[in-house]
């Protein structure tokens, strides 16, 4: 089983609420051992620290954050892509966060199985995770950085006063895969049937 990080929207802060008759965990989208940028802005709303509902455990493990903030958050940092290649899956993020069956008050975002990867300690890990969540612009920048294509250069055949000279004539075109890039950031995994469901709750 690969290890995961998982999204879900809720009603309650998990914890001690978990005990309610109207809690709801609503699956929102999972990514195989990456916590990509979309995940991140996604709980860059007012996040904090909270018990998770996937392991048992006493300490506060997973991180919850404004559900309508970090749409919001997120809805910024897609509008500043202009790359057409990534226009379809923006498109579908955009309308798979707003349909209101997937909106609750919070997003919950479940790390356990990424940080048990690591050999610290996943309370310290889930805290140094909460410290990027609150100054995500480094990270934003190197991401748009990283969809603007690279010039290469590309040499034409000398002119007489370069072949006079020694130099050949160049210019710098743009061209470059950027689909990795566009994948790195998480979207296209968007799904309310998740690996651990809740719907039966």
């Amino acid at each position: 089983m690969a290890n995961r990080c998982y999204l879900y929207s809720t009603n309650v802060i998990p914890g001690a609420s978990d005990e309610l008759d109207d809690r709801k965990m609503i699956g929102i989208a999972e990514w195989d051992y990456e916590i990509p940028i979309v995940s991140k802005l996604l709980l860059s709303g007012n996040p904090k620290t909270c018990r998770s509902s996937l392991w048992e455990n006493p300490e506060e493990i997973a991180l919850i954050g404004d559900y309508a903030s970090g749409v919001k958050n997120l809805e910024n940092f897609l509008s500043q892509i202009e790359l057409e290649a990534a226009q379809n899956l923006i498109a579908e993020t955009i309308e798979f966060l707003n349909r209101p069956e997937n909106q609750n008050q919070y997003f919950v975002f479940e790390c356990g199985e990424i940080f048990d990867m690591g050999d610290t300690p996943l309370f310290e890990q889930n805290l140094a995770l909460l410290e990027e969540l609150k100054n995500m612009q480094p990270e934003v920048e190197r991401a748009l950085q990283s969809l603007v294509p690279p010039p290469i250069e590309v040499h034409k055949s000398a002119g007489f006063f370069a072949k006079l000279f020694g130099r050949n004539s160049k210019f710098s075109v743009p061209v470059h895969d950027l689909m990795k890039s566009i994948d790195d950031l998480g979207l296209g995994n968007w799904s309310n049937i998740l690996y651990f469901d809740f719907s039966g709750d």
